[in-house]
């Protein structure tokens, strides 16, 4: 069994590696803009962003699949979770997932997600006000995982999902991968774990653009028709580990640090930590080290027994130090 997780944790290291893709690029901070359907970064899961997203190694519910698809092997009923993103600039983020065990120790899921905002006005170079035309932005995904629970301590995971982006008369799309492991290490609650999330080739917009440019002939102003570029999808790798120092009946303290290697930005390392209070009341912080833009994140949670299932409701804060602070909340339902 120890063999089976070197291995597959090997062929995770050895992909993210994979279409230039450097394990641990050189000034890997230049490297930020090179990517493709970057909504994909966004956290979906108001629970795991108020740890700081520092949970690759916590089976929290269905929106962990977002993060690691072996987790989906560990949950122990049918999950459900719902969220919604107020981002800046009046930008919407809507995630849904759903987690089921079909056999002993096979595992299917299903998550979806779709960024949205209001129609834009379009405007030129002679209409800096606009043209009176309005078009659309959109990003979205919808993907199928699958997991299954080797033995007792180890799990792995991966999905397949199709992502699109819509903008004006422009498209593109692609098929990419997620794939995981999860690892309880046998001493005390101790778990390591490892996901590959957006794996894929390189992909570029439909169409082409016209660029005016002078001839040094002629001396003359000529059109030429180009292809857009492509540019590989925002492939990231997390490595993790999570413990529970108090475990009990009453109060539950977990703690978990974690290392994201995204292909477009530097490696950063972030923590999080999460206190329960007889599994109906949670607080949650974390913190992002070496990371743009946000380093702080706070969590508040409530677990409500209503009938056969049981009802969460979530909220998280991130700090932005130049945008506005987006805005998260979690509906989940453990069936």
């Amino acid at each position: 069994m120890r063999k089976q997780t070197f291995f597959i944790f090997f062929i995770l290291c050895f992909l993210s590696q994979g279409k230039g893709q450097d394990l641990f690029p050189i000034l890997g901070g230049q490297r930020a803009g090179t990517s493709v359907f970057t909504f994909l970064n966004i956290g979906v899961s108001a629970r795991a962003v108020g740890m700081g997203e520092s949970v690759v190694a916590l089976n929290q519910d269905a929106a962990s699949i977002y993060y690691n698809p072996a987790v989906i092997a560990q949950l122990g009923r049918s999950e459900i979770s719902i969220s919604q993103i107020k981002w800046p600039a009046e930008i919407d983020y809507d995630y849904f997932s759903f987690t089921h065990r079909f056999l002993k120790k096979h595992y299917l899921g299903i998550n979806a997600g779709i960024l949205h905002m209001k129609p834009m006005a379009e405007t030129t170079e002679f209409y800096p006000d606009g043209t009176g035309n309005y078009f659309n932005f959109q990003d979205r995904f919808i993907g199928i995982t699958y997991g299954s629970k080797m033995t007792d301590r180890f799990s792995f995971g991966f999905t397949i999902k199709h992502v699109a982006e819509d903008m004006a008369d422009y498209k593109m799309s692609a098929l990419l991968i997620d794939m995981g492991t999860f690892y309880w290490t046998g001493y005390k609650s101790l778990r390591f774990c490892a996901s590959l999330c957006n794996f894929g080739g390189n992909v570029s917009p439909n169409g082409s653009y016209e660029k005016r440019i002078l001839d040094q002939n002629s001396g003359m102003e000529i059109i030429e028709v180009s292809s857009f570029e492509k540019f590989s999808p925002p492939t990231q790798f997390r490595v993790g580990a999570a413990i529970d120092p108090i475990s009990s009946d009453m109060q539950l303290l977990t703690l978990s640090i974690q290392l994201n290697h995204p292909v477009d930005n530097a490696e950063y390392i972030v923590t999080g930590v999460e206190y329960s209070y007889l599994k109906s009341l949670y607080i949650r912080a974390g913190h992002k080290f070496n990371k743009n833009e946000e380093n702080m994140t706070f969590g508040l949670g409530i677990r409500v027994p209503v009938g056969p299932v049981k009802l969460n409701v979530d909220y998280g804060y991130a700090n932005f130090d130049h945008l506005t602070d987006p805005r998260r909340f979690t509906l989940g339902i453990s069936l």
